[in-house]
């Protein structure tokens, strides 16, 4: 546990000119599509279930990105689960949220609105170290977020769930008057104030719906 915190630590301590460096989410999404590939994913997410110290930022880049490719990645299904996750948490239900976030993160381990709901349910049960694994994950994968874009409309953030998007609207502290998709990949959110001279704010899914 003490190396993981420490580990935990130093990627969120990423300098910020790091965590903006550009990258190509479909490349590294489409790393992982061969068979060598998803050898090496499945590889990735054992280290992540079991909160492996060892793993770098570009692996959770790898991860994140690379879950569209994955035979598991099933969108309708994923933004399904991760809307009845947070509803649970609202009835204060967080035994079911708690158990369906681990349903999800079983088959779709890079979710951010699961990681976010389970640490949460994990507050309420007052299970702390549960609840601080789960809470840094989440970071993590928003890290890999903001990291894809600047939320301008030729730049976009690069999610892998609708709910991902609100998730990182979220963390931004940024308050918005509707969220929705425009068309097969992109998401607009139209928002309260304006931020670095626009009123939206745009986010692209790395692949079309199935």
């Amino acid at each position: 546990m003490t190396k993981l915190i420490v580990r935990v630590c130093y990627l969120l301590l990423l300098p910020l000119s790091l965590a903006q460096a550009q990258i190509n989410t479909d490349s590294i999404a489409q790393t992982t599509s061969s068979s060598a590939g998803r050898s090496n994913y499945k590889q990735l997410v054992e280290k992540l279930k079991q909160s492996d110290s060892t793993l770098q930022r570009t692996d959770f880049l790898t991860l994140y990105y690379g879950s569209v490719k994955q035979p598991s990645y099933k969108l309708d299904l994923i933004d399904s689960l991760e809307q009845n996750i947070k509803e649970h948490n609202l009835l204060q239900e967080f035994i079911q949220a708690y158990e369906l976030a681990d349903t999800l993160l079983a088959f779709h381990p890079v979710s951010i609105t699961a990681y976010f709901e389970k640490s949460f349910s994990c507050y309420a049960l007052k299970r702390p170290d549960e609840e601080f694994i789960n809470k840094q994950k989440y970071r993590l994968f928003i890290k890999c977020v903001l990291s894809s874009g600047n939320g301008f409309e030729a730049t976009p953030f690069v999610v892998v769930s609708y709910n991902d998007a609100i998730e990182v609207l979220k963390y931004l502290q940024i308050k918005y008057k509707t969220i929705e998709e425009k068309d097969n990949n992109s998401i607009v959110a139209v928002l309260n104030k304006k931020r670095q001279g626009s009123d939206q704010l745009y986010f692209r899914l790395p692949v079309l719906h199935p």
